[in-house]
């Protein structure tokens, strides 16, 4: 995706076919895009947010922008179309194509489609491409509608037994507000009243509704997401040292940032970052 970074840019939305691998293999990769993936064949590992995900073939993906990813081992006959969503195209129309299901997605992003399900998608993500190259004043507009066709059809395909009533809907939502502020301002803050203010809520009633609503505390996402960050910091840029990681992620000083690491994952940044490279070199 990399290479094709000018291209989307450009266009706000790109179909790129027959993608055998992800970008980066073994080292952590965080896409400013909304990526659609469709497999057509074979089968992919990667770790979405450090977490093991495989697609296989006919199993469509949804990755939200600003989320890690980490390539792993394909098939030889793995190959995929990707549907690239740039970061101002994605911003700009969110609240009206993709916001929905957010939440489920960020847990499972892949879902099987049947025989006629991929055929339909496959068309869709055709006439995605057609109008993407298209040089005429409609193609923004044209593109908006295809991609909120898309997110419906998708909606239909995945949650159509399950539908959410709006209270379960608004939440989500909160959920996504919630999620874009921990990106932006997760080295300003790491406490739950943070962000319950920017959201206008009370702290109390703030951490009520993520809680009930992904059965994760508020504390434990803007935790987790932190040590995501110092992780991916960490096992990626080896020219930085601890305090200089500690100084990206918005610490006062190396010793807070040690303890903040070690109650979370019962290493010290310097242990993990040795034990990773250790496990590299095997």
């Amino acid at each position: 995706m990399e290479l094709h970074d000018g291209l989307i840019k450009h266009q706000g939305v790109v179909v790129i076919d027959n993608v055998t691998s992800l970008p980066t293999h073994g080292e952590p990769y965080v896409s400013p895009h909304l990526v659609i993936g469709l497999a057509q064949k074979g089968w992919t590992k990667l770790e979405y947010d450090m977490k093991p995900v495989e697609f296989h073939a006919h199993e469509i993906s949804v990755l939200y922008p600003n989320h890690i990813l980490m390539a792993g081992e394909s098939s030889d006959d793995y190959s995929a179309t990707l549907l690239v969503v740039s970061s101002l195209f994605f911003e700009q129309q969110r609240y009206r194509c993709t916001h929905r299901n957010y939440l489920e997605y960020l847990k499972d992003p892949a879902f099987m489609l049947n025989e006629e399900q991929y055929e339909t998608t496959t068309k869709l993500i055709d006439t995605m491409r057609t109008v993407s190259q298209m040089d005429v004043p409609e193609r923004a507009n044209m593109l908006v509608n295809l991609l909120e066709t898309l997110s419906q059809l998708l909606d239909v395909y995945r949650f159509a037994i399950t539908e959410k009533g709006k209270e379960g809907k608004d939440e989500d939502l909160l959920f996504t507000r919630f999620y874009d502020a921990l990106v932006a301002h997760y080295s300003e803050s790491r406490e739950v009243h943070f962000y319950a203010e920017l959201l206008h809520l009370s702290p109390k009633y703030f951490a009520t509704l993520i809680k009930r609503n992904t059965g994760t505390s508020a504390s434990d996402w803007i935790a987790n997401h932190v040590i995501i960050q110092a992780k991916s910091l960490l096992n990626s840029r080896k020219d930085l040292n601890i305090l200089q990681v500690s100084n990206k992620l918005g610490f006062p000083d190396q010793a807070a940032f040690s303890r903040f690491f070690k109650t979370h994952t019962n290493q010290t940044p310097m242990e993990y970052r040795k034990d990773t490279q250790t496990t590299e070199t095997q």
